[in-house]
């Protein structure tokens, strides 16, 4: 050689071999796709917590809970994350700002969602929705009808935090 190393997978670096088919474990080596993976139950509730977090508008506190582009999974721990945290709230006191842009429903998902809304009601004084579209608004309805809270939906942000701290 001329002083230049050429890497080599097996040679430098074993941990990679797994990598190669050529590494005694067949040519069967399954990858995972970069956009199919799977957090970690540990992981999950890790980034729940930070899609719950109290926000200020015009002077007033507002608990923004972001569902956004959830999976089934990630929206059950960040329900549960905000029920834990409305929990500690002083009754008739927590606004909300609930945001569903981009998120997939299935029947265990609103069946959590029903309980969890009806579990935070009397923590609640008044809730917000935005991000609903197409057939979202099937499942919005069938959640406020279980829970027997009406919870508007807003088209933007902006419009919802200004009702939610309206008098």
């Amino acid at each position: 050689m001329d002083g230049h190393e050429v890497f080599s997978c097996r040679q430098r670096a074993p941990y990679f071999r797994h990598l190669s088919p050529q590494s005694g474990m067949g040519n069967n080596v399954t990858m995972a796709s970069a956009t199919t993976y799977e957090l970690r139950p540990d992981t999950v509730e890790a980034v729940a917590a930070g899609r719950v977090r109290f926000i200020e508008h015009a002077r007033q506190r507002v608990l923004f809970i972001n569902y956004s582009h959830c999976d089934v999974a990630m929206l059950k721990a960040v329900a549960e994350e905000a029920h834990r945290v409305i929990a500690r709230e002083q009754p008739n006191s927590v606004l909300t700002l609930n945001d569903v842009t981009g998120t997939t429903f299935d029947k265990e998902s609103v069946a959590v969602l029903q309980a969890k809304v009806a579990a935070n009601a009397p923590h609640v004084r008044r809730a917000a929705v935005i991000g609903i579209s197409g057939l979202q608004r099937l499942i919005y309805e069938g959640v406020q009808a279980f829970s027997k809270c009406r919870i508007p939906h807003f088209e933007t942000r902006q419009e919802a935090l200004s009702w939610l701290i309206k008098d």
